[in-house]
């Protein structure tokens, strides 16, 4: 089944904002790994509690979805922090097809599951981040999963920045992995708000799938910096035909 883009979208998003410029590594000398990474392993203070509400749906001609949920993250040291993801889902299924998350386990027009994870995002440089995290389903999936998610920002400091996104995770109940990726530009920004556009798509292959599948489009993307919060929308075509797509969130920080 196809993975929600929602908290990728909100996490680089989130990244860009908190940062402030691109490192210059020189070249002319060996470096060592406190050159890289100063103070490394020192706890970071003051720390940061970021908290991120989120929820979207969609809808193709075989199915639709709609989910809702909650990311804390902490800091830890510069580059390093730890993050626990509570989603709820609701998949709706069409044309009688068996169910995706259990093949073989019969027809059900709606599952319902939750999905919980934890895990560390690693900040590889100014506006790099390398988010991991393993967890379970509970509910109508029990699958165990595990995750990998990057996003990277280019050109920062041009008038249009570029972020460059990937995906992945692995569902050892039905065996498939998903695979997302994306790019996005910063069309226009102001103090108040940002709209963003680019394009995406998704492949999945492994387990029940006889071939792999996958689906792709543009995407446009809206923030209000004052009350952080945002909204996506994508449309395309791929496996599952047409298909369309909406997310939200909503960003809270605290500083300790």
């Amino acid at each position: 089944m196809r993975k929600p883009r929602i908290l990728r979208l909100c996490l680089a998003v989130a990244s860009m904002l908190t940062v402030g410029s691109i490192a210059i590594v020189p070249t002319a000398r060996a470096q060592s790994f406190n050159d890289y990474y100063p103070a490394f392993a020192t706890i970071q203070k003051p720390g940061r509690l970021d908290v991120t509400l989120f929820g979207g749906g969609y809808v193709s001609d075989k199915y639709g979805d709609v989910q809702e949920g909650v990311q804390v993250e902490q800091t830890v040291t510069p580059y390093i922090g730890i993050f626990g993801r509570a989603t709820g889902y609701q998949l709706w299924l069409g044309e009688g097809f068996d169910s995706p998350l259990a093949p073989g386990s019969g027809h059900s027009a709606r599952l319902n599951f939750g999905r919980f994870q934890g895990g560390v995002d690693f900040t590889l440089m100014p506006g790099m981040h390398l988010w991991v995290s393993g967890g379970k389903d509970a509910g109508d999936s029990h699958a165990d999963v595990v995750e990998g998610d990057f996003s990277s920002w280019i050109l920062l400091h041009s008038h249009h920045p570029i972020n460059a996104s990937f995906s992945s995770m692995h569902n050892f109940q039905n065996g498939v992995t998903s695979t997302e990726f994306d790019l996005q530009a910063i069309l226009f920004s102001t103090e108040k708000y940002m709209i963003l556009a680019g394009g995406g798509g998704a492949m999945y292959n492994g387990g029940f799938l006889t071939d792999a599948e996958g689906q792709g489009g543009p995407d446009l993307g809206f923030y209000y910096r004052p009350w952080q919060m945002g909204i996506s929308a994508q449309a395309g075509y791929g496996s599952a035909h047409q298909y369309g797509q909406i997310s939200m969130y909503k960003q809270l920080n605290f500083f300790e």
